[in-house]
């Protein structure tokens, strides 16, 4: 959008204090209950402008955004914390048959992860090792004894749930991991935009505990994995998609 709105890097919000300063059209601060229209976050832009299926029309027409079609976008400031509620609202917008063909297909990626790691336990009885170790840069997670590794997999990040938000955060949106272990799961974003499945295509959003599961069973599923390992942090937990995985 407007190169003139680029000198507003923070603002202060009188909800939030001070923040970063996202762009949005009106009629998204208005009814944030739709689909939101605009590219993925990078590492550079963790919040890109976004503007709803009216103003997407006008993009669209001329393939992209110009002198021509930028005035007929009413653009709005947001802090950064707004932008992360308003788009985390938006996930309302499934109903009807949609919403059913989700919760299906919820059902369907629960029952079989569950059978997954109760496959996984029985195997490698990953319960009774003394410790576990993942590390980013190799992808692996290590389950050892007494210093001596006994189960070694091969893991990719799906997300993590935060218990001090309550929010969900996809793998692919937090560029605080390195590249090689988050950018699989970007398959399941894609999977989201061909269903049209907001779950899996917002960036970060209100979530239970529950959520964190099934947004960790939908990724088994599309990347057809072995299983889920659930690592604990201190307010929450990550969620490790398991691909391979042997005894050392």
């Amino acid at each position: 959008m407007s190169e003139e709105l680029d000198e507003f890097d923070e603002l202060d919000c009188a909800q939030h204090g001070k923040a970063h300063t996202t762009y949005v059209c009106e009629h998204l601060i208005a009814e944030p209950v739709q689909k939101w229209h605009c590219d993925y976050p990078d590492a550079d832009n963790p919040w890109p402008d976004a503007w709803c299926a009216v103003c997407d029309a006008h993009y669209q027409t001329a393939g992209e955004w110009n002198e021509s079609n930028e005035n007929l976008v009413p653009i709005k400031l947001l802090c950064h914390s707004c932008y992360e509620d308003a788009r985390s609202a938006s996930l309302g917008r499934m109903n009807g048959e949609l919403l059913t063909k989700w919760n299906d297909f919820l059902d369907t990626c629960y029952e079989d992860l569950q059978k997954k790691n109760a496959q996984l336990n029985q195997e490698f009885d990953l319960g009774s090792h003394k410790r576990y170790d993942w590390d980013q840069a190799s992808g692996e997670l290590v389950f050892s004894n007494n210093g001596v590794a006994a189960v070694i997999a091969k893991i990719d990040f799906i997300g993590s749930y935060s218990s001090k938000t309550d929010t969900w955060l996809w793998a692919w949106a937090n560029f605080h991991l390195l590249e090689n272990v988050r950018t699989s799961v970007q398959a399941v974003r894609d999977f989201g935009e061909l269903h049209d499945y907001p779950c899996l295509t917002t960036p970060k959003w209100a979530a239970e505990k529950v959520n964190a599961w099934e947004m960790a069973a939908v990724a088994a599923c599309v990347l057809n994995a072995r299983g889920v390992y659930q690592s604990p942090f201190e307010g929450g937990a990550s969620f490790l998609l398991i691909r391979e995985i042997s005894s050392a």
